[in-house]
């Protein structure tokens, strides 16, 4: 079945809800000296698209950026040969769960849409000891929009992601894990309409046509589609929200 999945989203530009427009508006909200050497940790950088947009908004950063694909981290050190961004980004196979790096190493810890795998929670307290005292920590994390999601929403995400709350209590837990919350935004819908559940769609339609009788592939085409009916659907439900907050 792993290998239907990464069919599924081989060669998308997206591996999830997000949009240019909505990182760097997440950028602009990082009180940090744009101009000045700071040191960026980019935590589940995939094929770089908010690494690349980092080191634009950032021309003096020194970065880290890092995933466990190695598929992922080849085409950002493409990216990286082509715009000449080698001697400041440093791409590392590395997962986030082994992060070895001295404590109040980083001006900026930037995690968009990957803190789940460690749990939002989790994440926090682990990876606060990395940043300098005043540093940052912006992540992207799905979060129910109000206290009365439907019924189906509500069973989805339990089975999925049990950590799902609402947006007032990710920020009692920023708080109670010893950090200053400083800012926070909803992603539009179109984030995850036009930027990732299109392409999407498009390739599961080709993998219906490819696999007919194939139930393995076809199973993993109905659990990807179910996942975009639920939010087509109830779209006001749930989001990605990003989080900005202060060591």
């Amino acid at each position: 079945m792993e290998q239907y999945f990464h069919e599924a989203f081989e060669g998308l530009v997206r591996l999830g809800p997000g949009s240019e427009t909505s990182t760097k508006k997440a950028i602009s909200l990082v009180p940090l000296p744009k101009e000045e050497p700071i040191r960026i940790l980019d935590i589940g950088c995939g094929t770089g698209i908010h690494t690349m947009l980092l080191a634009e908004a950032f021309p003096n950063a020194d970065i880290t950026a890092i995933d466990i694909s190695e598929e992922h981290l080849e085409v950002l050190n493409e990216k990286l040969k082509i715009f000449q961004l080698e001697d400041r980004v440093h791409v590392k196979n590395q997962s986030m769960f082994e992060l070895d790096y001295p404590e109040g190493t980083f001006d900026l810890i930037w995690s968009e849409g990957t803190i789940y795998i460690a749990g939002f929670q989790s994440g926090l307290k682990d990876w606060r000891s990395l940043l300098k005292d005043g540093g940052y920590l912006f992540c992207s994390e799905i979060s129910w929009l109000h206290a009365m999601p439907s019924e189906s929403s509500r069973a989805f995400w339990e089975q999925g992601y049990a950590e799902m709350n609402t947006i007032p209590n990710k920020i009692i837990q920023v708080e109670a894990n010893q950090y200053a919350f400083e800012a926070s935004f909803v992603l539009p819908q179109s984030d995850w309409l036009v930027e990732y559940y299109a392409p999407l769609a498009d390739r599961l339609k080709q993998m219906k046509e490819k696999y007919p009788e194939n139930e393995e592939a076809l199973n993993v085409v109905a659990m990807l589609e179910q996942e975009i009916n639920l939010f087509k659907q109830h779209p006001d439900d749930y989001s990605y929200v990003f989080y900005g907050m202060k060591k």
